[in-house]
């Protein structure tokens, strides 16, 4: 396979979202070396839904590959079982390995909706982790020190605060190390939060006659409102969300994040991008580069066509408060209340998100907000059900 050796591509590689690359010559020379790469990124899946925030590293996965290296993804089926506590401040609950198997299903339809799947492996931890003796991890852990583990901001917390640490917790790193090991991969790739995890297998990798892996470290994506990103804070955009619910909440981002959304979350070229910072430094309004981003995001997921009728959706439901005449149907259950219809109707909210949005006015049926979840709900034909700022849906009896 031919390698694309550009300096020009290579140095945006290195540079663009980039929060520190251990070592940025050393990896530059591997890239201009015209060799093929083997890229690792290890992953616990814990959780149903990617975002937004998980595709700042893999958009900078998919640049490598379209210079012709590959990927291999390695799902964590062993070590989810202890938890990656790098950005936690208590102990993490414990997930079942049905719950790994269920949550690994939907991962990898989402992981590949960003990185080219033609030219990525998946491997599984288990096949080598499971493999070691006591004895392997004592010799493992003998490359750390307590120290060195205590000295990561969220165990320091927790000590200096009495709350428990697991000595499970200690071994995280070791393992995710070991899976540098066990692949022999030349570079590796995860957030501000993994740079302990990374560096680990950068120190474990001689002990076994390896040369050293890169590691790139991204910097972490920040929520839509301008707050760090966190599942609890429900301020981060899924990359599975239809092409009207991600244009619609990329718009409502704070306009201050703008910029950096630019660069993490698109490839919009960078003389573009400072040329928008510069415009809004000087009194432009965000509007129109709020459009830009969430056309070239809904593009990259969903297709041009897809962008553009959800751009045409915003500017009537949004900025113009029409109804949209092409409308989900969802046919009603006599006696069911209205946190029943909300989460019927719109499937992508539970029961105990549909009961939040109605409490705090969200909700409305025929322009008449209702606020008690519990309430029975009549139905008439052609009644009109609107949930957020942009879901409508057309209510039958069925």
């Amino acid at each position: 396979m031919q390698i694309n050796t550009d300096p020009q591509k290579i140095e945006e590689i290195l540079t663009r979202g980039v929060h520190t690359v251990y070592t940025k010559d050393e990896l530059r020379e591997k890239l201009l070396s015209g060799k093929q790469l083997h890229l690792k990124l290890g992953t616990d899946v814990t959780g149903p839904l990617l975002t937004l925030g998980h595709s700042v590293v893999h958009r900078k996965m998919r640049d490598f590959q379209e210079l012709g290296h590959r990927v291999t993804l390695i799902i964590g089926d062993f070590t989810t079982l202890v938890g990656d506590h790098s950005d936690k401040v208590d102990m993490r609950k414990e997930t079942s390995i049905s719950e790994i198997s269920e949550n690994e299903r939907s991962y990898k339809e989402q992981f590949f909706k960003t990185v080219l799947e033609e030219s990525t492996e998946i491997r599984h931890n288990s096949e080598w982790l499971k493999g070691l003796n006591f004895n392997d991890v004592i010799n493992l852990s003998k490359e750390f020190t307590l120290q060195q583990m205590l000295d990561r901001e969220t165990f320091m917390l927790r000590y200096k605060e009495n709350k428990p640490i697991g000595l499970d917790e200690f071994l995280y790193p070791l393992m995710q190390g070991y899976d540098s090991v066990a692949l022999n991969c030349d570079v590796e790739f995860g957030g501000t939060d993994q740079t302990f995890n990374l560096l680990a297998g950068r120190k474990l990798m001689p002990v076994f006659g390896l040369k050293s892996q890169s590691a790139i470290v991204m910097r972490l994506l920040t929520g839509n409102d301008g707050r760090p990103m966190g599942k609890s804070l429900k301020n981060f955009i899924p990359i599975m969300d239809n092409p009207n619910d991600m244009y619609g909440k990329i718009m409502s981002i704070v306009d201050t994040i703008i910029i950096e959304y630019l660069e993490l979350a698109t490839r919009v070229p960078m003389d573009k991008i400072r040329e928008i910072e510069l415009e809004m430094q000087n009194g432009a309004n965000p509007m129109e580069f709020k459009k830009l981003l969430a056309r070239e995001v809904v593009t990259f997921y969903h297709l041009k066509d897809a962008a553009n009728e959800a751009e045409t959706n915003f500017k009537n439901i949004v900025q113009k408060k029409e109804v949209p005449s092409g409308m989900i149907e969802y046919s009603c259950k006599k006696g069911q209340t209205l946190s029943q219809i909300v989460a019927g109707a719109n499937t992508s909210t539970s029961n105990k998100e549909a009961y939040r949005l109605i409490i705090q006015g969200g909700v409305s049926i025929n322009e008449e907000t209702i606020k008690d979840p519990s309430k029975i709900i009549e139905i008439k034909e052609q009644s009109i059900l609107k949930v957020g700022k942009r879901n409508y849906y057309r209510l039958k009896i069925q």
